[in-house]
């Protein structure tokens, strides 16, 4: 991931498709998110469950690449709140 620091969010785009959402960053740029959906299916057929392993790309006001995260949830991608993932 720490080589997508730098490369323009058009790159990005054009190697991995459209994210799944965008948002504000908290500032003048974005956040682009991607969302890769598995399925856990439990012991015994007990406690299986759908998740989500989530991509976070920040681009700046420019569209370059400044900070990534990941994160596995529960929550499908219409449905995350990204006010809580902003860096600061």
């Amino acid at each position: 991931m720490n080589s997508w620091l730098g490369s323009t969010k058009q790159q990005l785009i054009m190697s991995w498709g459209p994210p799944a959402r965008t948002a504000s960053d908290g500032g003048t740029g974005e956040i682009l998110v991607y969302a890769t959906q598995g399925y856990w299916p439990g012991y015994n057929g007990q406690g299986a469950f759908v998740f989500w392993d989530y991509k976070y790309m920040y681009a700046d006001s420019n569209g370059k690449i400044y900070y990534w995260m990941t994160r596995r949830e529960r929550v499908p991608p219409t449905q995350i709140d990204l006010n809580i993932y902003k860096r600061y």
